[in-house]
């Protein structure tokens, strides 16, 4: 004869949000992802719809001219604000960029920290809309972008 708890459906586990995978990221109980040491970025704050993390630029990242490189602020710009809005979904929802719209005010130099700070502006079933800038210690601005990811719900 079975048990009863043999005989009942199992429990499905609770789903686990964006959010609280960026939380574990940014307290290093989980690994950031490979981009995040190709191009330097870690996070520093983490919230529904609004991240921050500190990018810096290396050698790696310099162009011909010894200048870096402005795939660079765009990759950090565009992984902000992917982040800003995976912080809004479940961590399994699969979500990709189709837009990205980037200025560049001044240029980045190697070996000094950025700070990146990424909002979602919108989100709708199939579609997120954020904001991203990078900005300088001082607070001055360095670049800025917009984006719109597709959300493809499960």
């Amino acid at each position: 004869m079975k048990d009863a708890a043999e005989e009942s459906p199992p429990a499905e586990a609770p789903a686990i949000s964006g959010l609280q995978v960026l939380q574990a990221m940014q307290a290093g109980r989980i690994e950031r992802s490979s981009i995040a040491h190709t191009m330097p970025m870690q996070l520093t704050s983490v919230q529904p719809g609004e991240v921050c993390m500190t990018v810096t630029p290396d050698a790696r990242h310099l162009n011909p001219a010894g200048m870096v490189h402005g795939g660079f602020a765009a990759t950090c710009l565009d992984g902000a604000a992917a982040l800003a809005l995976f912080s809004a979904l479940d961590a399994g929802t699969p979500y990709s960029t189709v837009d990205l719209n980037v200025k560049y005010v001044r240029p980045l130099v190697a070996g000094i920290g950025y700070v990146a700070t990424a909002r979602l502006l919108e989100k709708t079933r199939s579609m997120g809309v954020c904001n991203a800038e990078i900005r300088g210690q001082d607070g001055k601005l360095h670049a800025l972008a917009s984006a719109t990811l597709m959300i493809k719900p499960a």
